[in-house]
């Protein structure tokens, strides 16, 4: 990280504003690994759970969610879930957006789904792969096992 943006980070701090969102993009995840956190009663905070919360797509998912961007102004935006890649076409239309700001953007994916190579283009975005340790481990706590697909 360049010195400049660690001032512009501190600026935004300063001003009152996040310097960093996550956003839950969807609920929906394809596996039912035993220890997922995500379903927890913890995770959200103020006793909600991610289940109760509504799970928007398509234009509707992407004009809400770069409200919340354009509301916040973040310098970095995490993109989780349930399943960040179970929305890979509200992605495809959010991620251009991101980049184009400079906004740096990490998607965070067990990659149960092909990973869009297009979005090898964007120089903010960065993916971020799960993975629980070497196969048995890993294959132990996801279900179904994964391992070998990423």
């Amino acid at each position: 990280m360049k010195t400049t943006e660690i001032l512009q980070a501190w600026k935004t701090i300063l001003a009152g504003r996040a310097p960093s969102l996550s956003i839950e993009i969807t609920k929906e995840c394809p596996l039912s690994c035993p220890g997922c956190y995500a379903y927890g009663s913890e995770h959200l905070g103020g006793g909600t759970i991610l289940r109760q919360v509504s799970d928007y797509k398509g234009t509707e998912l992407v004009g809400r969610f770069m409200r919340l961007v354009d509301e916040h102004r973040p310098l970095h935006v995490s993109i989780v879930g349930g399943e960040p890649l179970v929305r890979f076409r509200e992605l495809n239309e959010i991620l251009p957006q991101l980049d184009k700001r400079r906004i740096r953007t990490h998607v965070v994916t067990s990659a149960v789904r092909e990973i869009p190579r297009e979005w090898r283009q964007f120089r903010q975005v960065k993916v971020i792969v799960s993975v629980d340790g070497l196969a048995p481990e890993h294959d132990e706590r996801r279900k179904p096992a994964t391992y070998a697909r990423i």
